[in-house]
């Protein structure tokens, strides 16, 4: 298994001809995606997402993953609802559940609100089986493109019996405050909430944090909101602020639970915590980071620092900006989930 990009389809498709015997991963924008879908040998799987890394770079423009033997791996696409496919992926599942380098690699449409539906449907894996996903799609257009071959799937995941040791880590670059609310109302299917603390969601969120309700929405990039999961924190970050004074999540929050309002940490040091949690150098390093974190990045500038911390691990990490992360059976958001393969 090894991290590949290529500048345009007529690479990519040439070396897919060349190595039939491999299964190209591989992510693009909506655009290219669409000028090369008719053409996709049955070895390739394609997504459209926001952006792309490798090797130091964010990449805007041609195709970016990895490439795996097709002996070492098994595709299952997931139906609408995904409940529909659970004896394919529990076939698949069974294969590969005794060895402990094995992984799930999955790719969910990010618009369709249904990751949470996808990991319910998983119900048969065990805990500590790794799974490592992303949330394709990007904001220009209305639906995600996910194609198999030449076939167009709504999602679509890939167990991988690794023979070599494997890490997976997650990273947030966000802390908990000390501030909390209780979520007094909410419906976790459309991730929504409606009041925190008995009082209307948007209003309560700007009154913890000591600012006006004008100036909330900008704040939600340094303030998401979290949940702690056997000790992990995972984000929930707020989408948008409803005419009803509701607030729209990326993820689902269940009601009658306190979640911690979180601000942004020290990122030279949680950056070297994520490495130092890897233990290893990996030979091959995949990366999903939610589009918040680009975002943020972008408008600091520190992508070239994040870059380079990756770089200490391995300095052709892969990966794609994500709508939603997936880590071991949990969805969150602005985060970066690492798989690293020794």
């Amino acid at each position: 298994m090894q991290t590949v990009t290529f500048e345009n389809s007529k690479q990519v498709l040439e070396y897919a001809a060349l190595n039939s015997d491999q299964i190209l991963v591989l992510f693009s924008t909506y655009a290219e995606i669409e000028m090369i879908d008719a053409r996709l040998p049955e070895n390739v799987i394609v997504a459209s997402s926001f952006a792309q890394t490798y090797a130091g770079e964010r990449k805007e423009r041609g195709f970016t993953g990895f490439v795996i033997d097709k002996n070492e791996c098994e595709i299952v696409p997931i139906a609408d609802p995904p409940i529909l496919s659970r004896y394919d992926l529990k076939k698949a599942y069974d294969k590969v559940k005794d060895n402990p380098n094995a992984f799930m690699y999955l790719i969910a449409d990010g618009l369709s609100g249904q990751e949470d539906m996808i990991l319910t449907s998983l119900y048969f894996m065990r805990p500590d089986f790794k799974m490592i996903g992303g949330s394709a799609g990007d904001m220009k257009h209305d639906e995600t493109l996910i194609y198999y071959g030449s076939h167009r799937v709504k999602h679509l995941c890939i167990f991988v019996d690794c023979k070599k040791r494997t890490k997976l880590v997650k990273e947030n670059i966000y802390v908990p405050t000390g501030k909390k609310m209780l979520v007094t109302n909410a419906d976790p299917i459309k991730r929504c909430v409606y009041t925190f603390n008995n009082r209307p969601a948007d209003e309560e969120y700007a009154r913890i944090l000591g600012i006006s309700l004008y100036d909330l929405h900008d704040a939600f990039i340094s303030h998401p909101l979290g949940q702690k999961v056997d000790g992990e924190l995972f984000i929930n970050s707020p989408q948008k602020i409803n005419h009803d004074h509701s607030i729209t999540f990326y993820s689902e929050i269940i009601p009658n639970k306190f979640i911690d309002v979180l601000g942004l940490g020290d990122m030279k040091q949680i950056m070297a915590e994520t490495r130092e949690k890897m233990g290893m150098k990996p030979s091959t390093l995949l990366s999903i980071n939610c589009v918040l974190r680009d975002l943020y990045f972008k408008k600091h500038r520190k992508w070239r620092e994040v870059f380079a911390s990756l770089d200490e691990l391995n300095e052709k990490e892969a990966g794609f900006i994500s709508a939603g992360e997936q880590y071991n059976f949990d969805h969150c958001n602005q985060t970066m989930v690492l798989l690293g393969i020794e």
